[in-house]
């Protein structure tokens, strides 16, 4: 497939560079050199430095099969995809939008294009966050139909020095997977015999409706969220806030030192109480008693939100989330203590691959550094086959969705057409 991405920013230099590394053939299109140039060196890919509103610009990528839209304006965005369909005939475009207005179906009927919506994407992980606190990373799979999650272990829950196979009553009242063991930042896809220790942290497999009823037979202790803090704010986080606000019956304090900001939040948002100052001034963190917060989220998408996390974790928050927009951040936020690092453009990123039913399969998503899961149809090929016939020394088959239910399986297990497969992806072979 030949896929155009137009704007080189944040976003869509992830995304030419990740589906240029999936072997698709990638033209990325923007008016600024400088990032023209710097992708030419980082990506095999075709590169435009041109305006996309220029007939001339666009017609040296007419021939392509998909087109993305992906520059920092959502009005932008729009009307190029409106350009690409009115005056160049294309069907095939994916816009990148921020406001959630503008992600409406009704909007996407109407304009006959698919809306990627940064703010839905990264609402729905801190909704999560707030209704299940024990939970740090999770994605989810077949629209919300079920979900792959990180646990860390903590006495008393059933977990801490069990083997995986004395777990067996839980998993015969409600099937669920350990996809992972994470212990001292080594990953292990770990076997029947292995030993959970407290502080582990678990990579779960299971239905998200039954998450609830997990928790209470894994014994996991949690509250859901009643105070929260963001510390900075931005357009996105503005939409985040008011969300909650309408629809949570949360505390809510906002400490940023943009005044305008803060007057536009005290005005829009009269229960939530708004300090005006520095994220990162320690000692107004400790007044205003960020560490007594339930969660602690910074959403100001500027280089200070890490910092402004790590001390307000430090102060004793019980969960910080910071939304980050580097992914090489990622795993540095972790290290440092950053209990939930959202990358949003990562976020968009797996939704472009939902649309384009990467490599065939049904979703997919990174789940750790050279570790994926997707799901994959099973067709005439895999129909009446054993799992043991089908398993191949870089994947592990996590569950079988049958009849719309999850099935943990063993090599016996014989496969209908019509099933789904989940499964693990070990890049690397190893």
């Amino acid at each position: 497939m030949r896929i155009c991405i137009i704007g080189a920013g944040v976003v869509g230099s992830y995304l030419a560079k990740k589906l240029s590394q999936e072997g698709y053939d990638i033209a990325v299109i923007d008016r600024d050199s400088k990032k023209i140039e710097d992708l030419q060196i980082t990506a095999d890919i075709a590169a435009y430095h041109c305006d996309a509103f220029q007939q001339q610009c666009i017609e040296q990528v007419r021939d392509y099969d998909l087109y993305i839209v992906a520059t920092n304006k959502d009005e932008t965005n729009l009307s190029v995809a409106l350009m690409l369909k009115a005056v160049f005939g294309k069907e095939r475009i994916i816009v990148r939008a921020d406001k959630d207005i503008l992600s409406k179906k009704e909007i996407e009927d109407f304009l006959g294009i698919e809306i990627a919506n940064t703010f839905r994407e990264i609402y729905r992980n801190i909704e999560i966050i707030l209704e299940y606190p024990f939970i740090s990373y999770f994605n989810e799979l077949e629209g919300g139909k079920f979900i792959v999650f990180s646990y860390k272990t903590a006495r008393p829950d059933r977990f801490t020095n069990s083997k995986i196979s004395d777990l067996k009553d839980i998993r015969d009242k409600l099937p669920f997977t350990i996809v992972l063991i994470e212990r001292d930042g080594k990953l292990t896809v770990p076997s029947g015999e292995k030993v959970i220790l407290e502080g582990d942290v678990l990579y779960i497999l299971l239905e998200t409706e039954n998450l609830e009823k997990f928790a209470e037979l894994a014994g996991i202790k949690y509250s859901p969220v009643r105070e929260l803090v963001f510390l900075g704010i931005s357009p996105v986080g503005l939409e985040i806030l008011g969300r909650i606000y309408r629809e949570k019956n949360l505390k809510i304090k906002l400490i940023e030192e943009n005044i305008q900001l803060c007057e536009e939040v005290a005005s829009s948002y009269p229960d939530v109480m708004v300090i005006n100052g520095k994220i990162t001034d320690k000692e107004i963190l400790r007044s205003e008693d960020t560490g007594g917060a339930d969660l602690v989220i910074s959403a100001s998408y500027r280089e200070d939100n890490i910092l402004a996390c790590i001390l307000a974790k430090k102060l004793g928050a019980k969960k910080v989330l910071a939304i980050i927009e580097k992914p090489e951040y990622e795993e540095i936020a972790y290290s440092l203590g950053i209990d939930i690092p959202i990358v949003a453009r990562k976020l968009i990123a797996r939704k472009v691959y939902r649309r384009i039913k990467h490599r065939g399969f049904i979703d997919i998503f990174d789940l750790k550094e050279n570790m994926r899961i997707y799901e994959i149809d099973v067709d005439r090929s895999l129909a009446d086959k054993k799992i043991s016939q089908i398993s191949r020394p870089d994947t592990v088959i996590l569950g079988v969705v049958r009849d719309g239910h999850m099935e943990i399986v063993s090599g016996n297990y014989t496969l209908k057409a019509g099933d789904i497969l989940i499964v693990l992806e070990k890049e690397d072979g190893e």
